[in-house]
């Protein structure tokens, strides 16, 4: 699904294997010594939930992954990449047409792009914008880092904190910070596409 070549100063040839995300949160947890009572107060998110996808039971969607960076004062970036070296020379990496993996929210369908590099320091993705009304959202949605969208086809409406939404066309493109609530809705009789990207906070 996903083709890289990665050299290290101690492997050449060989990529480490990825840690499972339910072994990378109990990992971090860990690290900042929070129990999932702490964390769940930190992130708005249940301990029952966070147990279930310490243990492998429930993969969690877009929103409850941001959720938990920010509990974790992590970048979507930082979280994904946790704990893998990034000590890579030379590297590249490839995700056909339609084989990125897929995130799906009730907002977004998201597909990852060339995530098996750990160098990098943004999270790309192609994006579907769902949502149609800004009363889909519980809140508007806040964490670490920095994001730019590029609209590829049909419009959408972007509401930030602060801020007047602003609609954007295909080839538009905006950017802000992530800290600052934000989403998105399409305006399309079908789901408007863009080019996302999220940079870490670090």
């Amino acid at each position: 699904m996903w083709t890289s070549e990665l050299r290290t100063t101690d492997t050449p040839s060989e990529t480490a294997p990825r840690e499972p995300l339910s072994d990378t949160l109990k990992r971090l947890r860990q690290d900042q010594t929070l129990t999932l009572a702490k964390l769940a107060a930190q992130s708005g998110l249940s301990v029952s939930t966070l147990s279930r996808i310490e243990n492998g039971q429930l993969s969690p969607t877009f929103e409850t992954l941001e959720k938990l960076c920010s509990g974790l004062g992590l970048s979507l970036n930082a979280f994904f990449n946790a704990g893998q070296t990034s000590s890579l020379s030379g590297w590249r990496s490839l995700t056909r047409k339609g084989q990125g993996r897929l995130v799906e929210t009730p907002h977004y369908r998201l597909e990852l792009l060339c995530d098996d590099v750990v160098a990098k320091q943004a999270l790309v993705f192609r994006a579907e914008i769902l949502a149609r009304d800004l009363s889909e959202f519980d809140a508007l949605q806040r964490h670490m880092g920095q994001e730019q969208i590029l609209v590829q086809s049909g419009q959408i409406r972007v509401f930030t904190e602060h801020y007047a939404p602003v609609d954007l066309q295909p080839g538009d493109s905006f950017a802000f910070d992530s800290a600052m609530g934000h989403a998105l809705i399409s305006l399309s009789e079908t789901p408007a596409e863009v080019l996302w990207i999220s940079t870490s906070g670090a």
